[in-house]
């Protein structure tokens, strides 16, 4: 009877959606979805969430019941955890690496250890932690001793996220 039931209601879904509402629909969950894979400072989901509910607006004004709102929110919900969890197990090994410092096989840390040795500005004053700046890329760093902003330091050492600096002697 449920079957029937629901079967019907996405039948009904389906037949009366215009293509403007469908195409909308479409639009903004892809937006949404591209924010997962390559985020948009927030844009794609704020456009996306604006452009799907605007498609569920649509549906709603074309003599639609409750059944087709419930039914268009889950098929969104449904759609956008499929991508989030396909997203995840894509890049589950990359994320485990940066998120709980495992080392290389070599013993090396896999996130910073590029930046031993290599030298930048301070953007703020480094007490005990602070910013510095490497070609124009900026990192969360922190020191032993306090340091002024505009000062040159160099990587001394970096354990995981934690990345330590020391002051530049000339």
């Amino acid at each position: 009877m449920f079957a029937m039931t629901l079967g019907k209601e996405i039948a009904r879904m389906f037949s009366g959606m215009n293509v403007t509402s469908a195409v909308l629909f479409a639009v903004g969950l892809m937006l949404i979805i591209t924010e997962f894979y390559r985020p948009l400072r927030g844009l794609g989901y704020g456009c996306g969430a604006v452009i799907t509910a605007l498609a569920i607006v649509l549906r709603m004004l074309s003599d639609a019941g409750i059944g087709t709102l419930f039914l268009m929110l889950l098929i969104a919900a449904f759609v956008l955890l499929a991508a989030h969890l396909l997203m995840l197990a894509l890049h589950k090994r990359e994320w485990l690496l940066l998120s709980t410092g495992i080392a290389d096989d070599d013993g090396s840390d896999t996130e910073y250890s590029y930046l031993v040795g290599l030298r930048g500005v301070t953007t703020t004053a480094v007490n005990p932690s602070g910013h510095m700046s490497i070609n124009d890329i900026n990192f969360y760093v922190s020191a032993d001793e306090y340091i002024e902003q505009g000062v040159q330091v160099t990587v001394k050492q970096v354990s995981g996220a934690n990345i330590i600096v020391e002051r530049v002697e000339d």
